[in-house]
């Protein structure tokens, strides 16, 4: 009797793990991002901002992006708006980046050492959502980001 309890209890462990384990498996794509995108940037504002000058600072930017199933790589580069780019910062690399339905998570690498993650929703033809600028395990700056799908 012991023994039956002891393997239903375990079959249930078992199965609880595997679905817990489903649960947080990404959501296949359901957009390819593979193009060049473009639009801009516009850093937020408020005390979390490391140099407060830059705050409203509007950058244009283009992602060339290359979809492989969830991963995605690419460039960035970034032009003046009404501020220079951060840094002077004007191109990076996309690496270790993914697609997992149509949020994308896109992280550059900038020649100082710094990295931004953009993270946002993609469609067809155009995208947004959030950037976070990290050095040191320090943010540097935050805002949003909104682009268009050239080709």
């Amino acid at each position: 009797m012991i023994k039956m309890i002891s393997r239903a209890l375990l079959a249930g462990l078992l199965a609880s793990q595997g679905c817990g384990l489903a649960a947080f498996q990404p959501d296949k794509p359901s957009v390819d991002v593979t193009g060049t995108w473009e639009g801009a940037t516009v850093t937020a504002c408020g005390i979390m901002l490391l140099e407060q000058g830059r705050c409203g600072a509007v950058q244009r930017i283009t992602f060339t992006l290359f979809q492989d199933g969830a991963r995605v790589n690419g460039t960035y580069h970034c032009a003046i708006g009404t501020m220079i780019c951060r840094d002077l910062n004007d191109s990076g690399s996309v690496v270790s980046s993914s697609v997992s339905g149509s949020l994308a998570r896109l992280r550059v690498m900038l020649p100082d050492g710094s990295s931004c993650m953009f993270d946002g929703h993609f469609s067809t033809d155009r995208a947004g959502g959030n950037f976070f600028c990290y050095q040191g395990g320090g943010l540097l700056e935050q805002g949003a980001w909104k682009v268009a799908r050239l080709y």
